[in-house]
């Protein structure tokens, strides 16, 4: 049996190559969007607290076993087709128009996520296509997957609309920040989109393990009231009860 040692071993392992993964494919999507301006270092720095925050969480609540967990292998196959899809809205004109709006003003979060869908089309269809990739790939990997979060179509398509939220929240929380610091920029975007889709992660994990939670202590109740009713039965028969 593996030492509590052992268990935190893997566990800090696979959070560090998922995070470190993502934040590869975030510096080629940087790198795609030819992001450049004066106050880049801070952007990059923040963007990364985040990520690796989000990370963190994403091991407390869902600790992995083997190797990856789903939502890491989700998570690392949403951003490698949300790079592939940024590259194709970047040839088109897309991200530029997108940077251009938001530089320009303020706009909520309705009006936001509109415009993310509308101008980077190909960004969010790979995001989701990657993600829906993990369903296959987990249940060829491991036999015991078809149980396993995100393994089920709509588990996983739920993931993918909470990470399609969080890109949204989390490019209009960062160009809300970039105003107050000096300017809104595409790389305080570009970051916000991927800090806000591994903590739209968190937020759909988190969401299943309250659910499930709750099914897990209702199913546990109606078994303690199994066992109780016999007994009291049983008490109410006896020639020796009241």
């Amino acid at each position: 049996m593996m030492s509590a040692s052992g268990h935190w071993l893997r566990r800090a392992t696979s959070n560090a190559a998922s995070a470190a993964c993502l934040l590869l494919l975030l510096l080629g999507a940087w790198q795609l969007a030819a992001t450049d301006n004066a106050h880049e270092g801070i952007w990059v720095r923040l963007t990364i607290l985040a990520i690796l925050g989000g990370f963190v969480a994403l091991g407390w609540m869902r600790p992995a076993r083997v190797g990856y967990t789903a939502p890491q292998v989700m998570l690392l196959l949403g951003a490698a087709g949300m790079v592939a899809g940024l590259a194709w809205d970047e040839r088109t004109g897309g991200f530029t128009a997108l940077a251009s709006l938001c530089q320009a003003g303020s706009a909520g979060f309705v009006r936001t996520l509109r415009l993310h869908i509308e101008l980077l089309p190909a960004t969010h269809v790979g995001m989701v296509v990657g993600g829906l990739a993990t369903v296959p790939l987990l249940r060829s990997l491991r036999r015991g997957c078809r149980r396993q979060f995100c393994a089920r179509l709509a588990q996983n398509l739920a993931c993918s609309v909470w990470m399609i939220a969080g890109m949204s929240a989390g490019a209009l929380g960062f160009l809300d920040l970039a105003a107050r610091a000096g300017g809104r920029n595409p790389t305080a975007m570009l970051g916000g989109m991927f800090a806000g889709m591994v903590w739209g992660m968190v937020a759909s994990v988190g969401i299943y393990r309250l659910w499930f939670g709750i099914q897990d202590a209702r199913a546990l109740r109606l078994a303690d009231l199994s066992v109780v009713k016999p007994l009291d039965s049983q008490v109410s028969a006896s020639p020796f009860a009241d």
